[in-house]
């Protein structure tokens, strides 16, 4: 029979453009370690993030049309790659970064590699690395089985203070860190640095924070047992029972308070944080120590430190994140959750990894989360908790290094901007 619509029984699809569609797959290629999203997953993926159900010869087509990479149709040629490496391992200063750590680290910069190719390149230019990574069974994580129904339904929280004054050793300089960790997926929506994570207006903020950008906020949040969650659990519950009553206390608590060692979801993810960009922090910064380019004694020195630093470890928590929601999960056997892929492929499309996992969110308005700002001081207050140094300071800092160009400050050359930045402050407060 004519069909004079040229429409079958299949619905129209509304495809994004292929700007859209070359960086969702760009996206995809970057994570499980670099080697990319499987068909499936992409197939997932895609549904969800334009609503596109299509099929395996659509999607071969689409990555074709906009030349979508693989580690396979590697666009990078091979100097540029070996570059790529060079320039990633930078910031590896203490070595820990092992072949599938830097494969996706360099995945993320839009450089892809296969296992093999870059194995042979770090044996080539970092192969003293390769003996000190070897380590025995005393390092093992031990793990306790978890097991819930999907992103959002437990998330994790706590403070890392490996980077604190007592572990610098450099006066009262400190630069602890604050994260956020889902169960079920390992996604981690939110890590930053804070002056202070023992302070509740602090952790409150941060909290509100990352309610904010999602929009939402879990059936269940899990921490210590430390005095500085006080404000945040009161905004927690607050929210998810104004916006969610139906889940009771008694069936569903919206906080739980358990030991530190008990959180293993956030605690045994600081251990990856520190091998995989603790060691090369900690290590830059201490220079100051070691060769004496900085005295904690000295009102300046304090703070262009709180001035310096913090941005650029802000920078690279930033990329361990987002080599952390990118990587691939090693499969395990033993594991209830699911693993296998990556953090971010679970955390955006559950049902892809289990099949009765689910989206756990409570979603809640922007108009509640202002109300609990302004109980807490509002946007004045959330900028004072965040800030190293004043903003005159600041100021006259920033001033500073526009006298010096601008340089990038990276991990290598911090010690140098220092102490020219120093000079001009110096030399400027003199009569």
């Amino acid at each position: 029979m004519p069909n004079p619509t040229g429409v079958n029984q299949y619905n129209k699809k509304d495809y994004p453009s292929d700007e859209d569609l070359l960086a969702a797959f760009k996206q995809y290629a970057a994570e499980k370690n670099g080697a990319g999203l499987n068909t499936a997953e992409q197939l997932a993926r895609l549904e969800k993030d334009f609503g596109l159900p299509i099929g395996r010869s659509k999607l071969f087509e689409l990555r074709k049309r906009v030349g979508a990479p693989s580690v396979r149709k590697n666009p990078t040629p091979d100097q540029d790659r070996t570059q790529a490496l060079i320039n990633a391992k930078e910031n590896d200063l203490a070595g820990r970064w092992g072949v599938e750590q830097t494969r996706q680290r360099m995945a993320n910069g839009g450089v892809l590699i296969t296992r093999d190719e870059l194995r042979s390149k770090l044996h080539d230019h970092f192969d003293h690395e390769f003996d000190k990574r070897m380590i025995g069974s005393k390092d093992r994580i031990e793990r306790v089985p978890l097991n819930c129904l999907g992103p959002w339904h437990q998330l994790h929280c706590d403070g890392h203070e490996k980077l604190n004054s007592q572990a610098l050793a450099m006066g009262s300089v400190s630069l602890p860190i604050y994260a956020f960790k889902d169960q079920f997926s390992t996604f981690v929506p939110l890590m930053d640095l804070v002056p202070d994570v023992r302070n509740q207006q602090t952790i409150c903020h941060l909290f509100l924070d990352l309610v904010e950008k999602y929009g939402c906020v879990p059936l269940q949040l899990v921490m210590d047992k430390g005095t500085e969650v006080g404000d945040m659990i009161r905004a927690q519950s607050r929210l998810r029972l104004e916006v969610a009553p139906d889940y009771t206390e008694q069936e569903w608590p919206t906080t739980v308070q358990v030991q530190s060692k008990h959180n293993t979801p956030i605690e045994g993810f600081w251990r990856w944080k520190r091998n995989g960009e603790g060691h090369s922090i900690k290590q830059a910064i201490v220079i100051g120590r070691e060769n004496g380019l900085f005295n904690p004694n000295n009102p300046l020195h304090l703070s262009l430190f709180n001035w310096l630093w913090p941005p650029l470890v802000r920078e690279r928590l930033e990329e361990f994140r987002t080599y952390w929601n990118n990587h691939k999960l090693s499969k395990q056997k033993k594991k209830l959750l699911p693993s296998g892929t990556s953090p971010r492929q679970m955390w955006e499309v559950p049902d892809s990894v289990r099949a009765d996992a689910r989206n756990c969110s409570v979603r809640v308005g922007l108009e509640a989360i202002r109300q609990l700002w302004d109980g807490i001081g509002g946007m004045a207050a959330r900028a004072e908790a965040y800030a190293f140094v004043d903003p005159e300071f600041q100021s006259v800092a920033d001033n500073a290094l526009g006298v010096l160009g601008y340089p990038e400050i990276t991990l290598s050359n911090a010690w140098d901007i220092f102490t020219s930045v120093f000079r001009i402050l110096s030399s400027s407060e003199s009569p």
